[in-house]
């Protein structure tokens, strides 16, 4: 005989068949003999009663084959979800570990009888359940007497509690081992709660079954109260300890700690906000953890309502409560994304007032006359965690996509800080501080739910996956972190100034071509058939008033003598002063003779053409180097040989000099510097190499960062307008 375990109507609802054994809610019918039926069960029955169906005709056989043959036994557990399975271990494991925990300021909780027997009646009542899915209990027996079986079972554990809380009250300062209340106390309590709760599976439509959630949610209300007043409670006995203004102070700010941490919670919870009750559940979570690792210390295993100090204790009950199915069907979630990003802001808010609260405890360190580094790295630290939270939280609650880096470095910074501090107060005895559960909370509770929920959540886990943050410096230049590319190559270090030289074909300056750059080195050497040069006829050189001179096509005229620039780094290639002709007419070029200038003689020949000019000689250059070939200014003057590659031309006639071709590197081209697969060294080769191609390098979108800040730094006015068109 099988009990029914979901929740419906009462036993007096029941419909038998035959006598054979409860049946389910649903009204029976009397099977037709044309059509047999088989009375079904609920879902949480079914096997108890899909074997049990009138006796019929021989064609119900035909009609239902599978009902001939006896089934097989169903579980009697099915349909028991696996949170209600968890719930009962997590009840069971809390009050055993209670047992082994300090109850009050003088015994362990295995020391007191009275704790000992309303645990074990707690762990029975987590039985009752299965009990009755087996059909040991009667077959009167409902889901209904199921859930006031464990409550009341689960009662006198709440009772004992209170008794205590007044005991505490009473007799906190008498000495007489019966103040003060221990973890021990929390985790029962909180184990009791877990084990009186009803389950998932136990549980009847929200419309038809809203007692249950109204009872559980007054039982948080009165949890949650009860922790708030007796926090403030607390505060006031601590006015008549003696302790000075500081000592009162250090009180409130013990006294504001509990109330926000608790407060808050239960505040968001009452407002139907899913995020406070989750973040409410994991602080106590982790809270109880807190308390059974550290079992032997005195500021986080006791707290005491004479004491000064009280509430933190009762949190994981309060936890325990809004973990219930039945107080979960209260609140609204929205999307479960938006619901973790909201817990792990929230989260952060906690963390805001736990560091607040350790700052003001440091400032009051520093006015009781406490000094050292321990206050100072208090100090310290908690403004460094007070300034990062609220970063890291603004980033979060503006965008949770791009904020959730920020969020969870905020969170991990905050740890490390908090553990550099527990570590230092840790071995810094004699002091008068001591790790408190704030700084434990800083260190480990705390940033860990902030991590679980944007990091844990399926949902949350694929919704991030699937919208990645931009990045902070643009596509092209964020893998640069952490992708090795090749060191972009220094820019040419910049030549110093030369003073210009008589050139073969101008007046004193550089002659230059289209691209605006010097003649290469080497271009030229000396002809040691050519004579000796003279010197410009040109003013003084100055590079700071005289920039290049354009090409002239003006017939040459002579000048003043040259005179010596102040400051020379080099000497020009004329030998002596030249010394211009006595008559007012323009100098005229040389006869071909081959014959060495004479400055002294007056020039009185007529201009000869061009085509008599030896296109062979050239400038002999001396003690200076010439960049790149020197084209012509003006008509070419005896004593000079012709540029060669200039075609001669009919007497009277100008000479047209060709086009300046840049020389061309060999093995690059425009396309490959253009292409995104080209190498990466190649692109770095390309713009060493070919300078001309330096514009399509930047314009190339897989070129590197480094390589484009050189050549940005070139100051190029072709290779800044293709980094402006794409966007740097």
């Amino acid at each position: 005989m099988t009990n029914e375990t979901d929740p419906g109507p009462g036993p007096d609802q029941q419909v038998s068949n035959g006598g054979t054994g409860p049946l389910a809610r649903a009204s029976v019918r009397e099977p037709d003999e044309s059509s047999p039926e088989v009375v079904t069960a609920s879902s949480t029955d079914a096997a108890a009663t899909s074997s049990e169906k009138p006796s019929g005709k021989p064609e119900e056989k035909a009609s239902e084959p599978a009902a001939a043959s006896p089934a097989a036994p169903a579980n009697p557990f099915a349909g028991i979800p696996v949170s209600d399975y968890v719930r009962d271990g997590v009840a069971a494991l809390l009050l055993f570990v209670s047992l082994t925990m300090p109850w009050d300021l003088g015994h362990p909780a295995s020391d007191k009888v009275e704790v000992i027997l309303v645990s074990v009646l707690s762990l029975l009542s987590l039985a009752l359940p299965y009990l009755a899915r087996t059909g040991v209990l009667p077959t009167t027996w409902t889901v209904h007497t199921t859930r006031r079986a464990r409550l009341l079972a689960n009662a006198p554990y709440g009772l004992l509690v209170g008794v205590y809380l007044v005991l505490d009250l009473v007799n906190g300062t008498a000495g007489n081992g019966w103040g003060g209340l221990g973890t021990g106390l929390a985790l029962g309590l909180a184990g009791a709660v877990l084990a009186a709760q009803p389950r998932q599976a136990e549980l009847g439509p929200v419309d038809q079954d809203r007692a249950v959630t109204q009872t559980w949610v007054k039982v948080l209300i009165g949890l949650g109260a009860l922790a708030v007043v007796g926090a403030v409670v607390a505060f006031v006995f601590s006015l008549t300890l003696g302790l000075g203004v500081v000592g009162i102070f250090a009180r409130l700010v013990v006294a504001v700690l509990a109330i926000g941490l608790v407060g808050l919670p239960v505040w968001g919870v009452l407002r139907k906000q899913e995020s406070w009750r989750l973040v409410l559940v994991g602080l106590g979570i982790a809270l109880a953890v807190l308390f059974v690792l550290n079992t032997g210390s005195l500021l986080v295993s006791y707290e005491s309502l004479r004491g000064g100090q009280f509430g933190l204790l009762l949190v994981p009950a309060v936890a325990a409560v809004a973990a219930s199915p039945a107080v979960a069907r209260s609140t609204t979630s929205e999307s479960p994304v938006r619901t973790w990003v909201a817990v792990a802001v929230n989260t952060l808010d906690l963390v805001l007032l736990v560091a607040a609260v350790l700052v003001v405890r440091a400032i009051l360190w520093l006015a009781a006359g406490l000094s050292g580094v321990v206050v100072i790295l208090a100090l310290v630290l908690g403004l460094l965690m007070v300034g990062v939270t609220l970063v890291a939280r603004r980033a979060l609650a503006r965008d949770a996509v791009s904020g959730r880096t920020l969020a969870l470095g905020g969170a991990g910074v905050v740890a490390v800080l908090a553990i550099v501090l527990v570590i230092v107060v840790a071995n810094q005895a004699g002091l008068g501080i001591g790790v408190g559960i704030d700084l434990l909370l800083l260190a480990f509770g705390l940033p860990a739910i902030t991590a679980f929920a944007l990091m844990v959540p399926a949902e949350v886990r694929t919704h991030f996956a699937e919208n990645r943050p931009a990045s902070l410096v643009g596509a092209d230049a964020a893998p640069s972190a952490y992708v090795w590319q090749p060191p972009a190559p220094r820019p040419a270090r910049p030549q110093p100034a030369q003073e210009p030289v008589a050139g073969p074909h101008g007046d004193g300056t550089y002659a230059t071509g289209p691209d605006g750059h010097r003649p290469v080195a080497g271009a030229y050497e000396q002809d040691p058939v050519a004579p000796a040069s003279r010197p410009t006829s040109a003013q003084p050189y100055s590079p700071a008033q005289q920039p290049a001179q354009p090409v002239s096509q003006e017939p040459y005229r002579s000048a003043q003598p040259t005179q010596q620039p102040t400051q020379q780094p080099t000497q020009p290639v004329a030998q002596e002063p030249y010394r211009p002709a006595q008559t007012q007419q323009p100098a005229q070029p040389v006869a071909q003779n081959q014959q060495p200038y004479s400055p002294a003689q007056p020039q009185s020949q007529p201009v000869r053409p061009v085509e008599q000019y030896q296109p062979t000689q050239v400038l002999p250059a001396q003690g200076v180097q010439s960049a790149r070939p020197v084209q012509p200014a003006v008509q070419e003057r005896s004593g000079y040989a012709a540029r060669p590659g200039y075609a001669a031309q009919a007497a009277g006639e100008t000479a047209v000099l060709p086009a300046y071709q840049d020389p061309q590197p060999v093995g690059f081209s425009a396309a490959q510097a253009l292409d995104p697969s080209t190498p990466l060294e190649v692109l770095a080769q390309i713009v060493q190499e070919a300078p001309h191609l330096r514009p399509q390098v930047a314009a190339n979108p897989s070129t590197y960062p480094a390589l484009l800040e050189w050549l940005g730094n070139l100051g190029d006015p072709a290779v800044d307008a293709a980094l402006r068109s794409r966007g740097r």
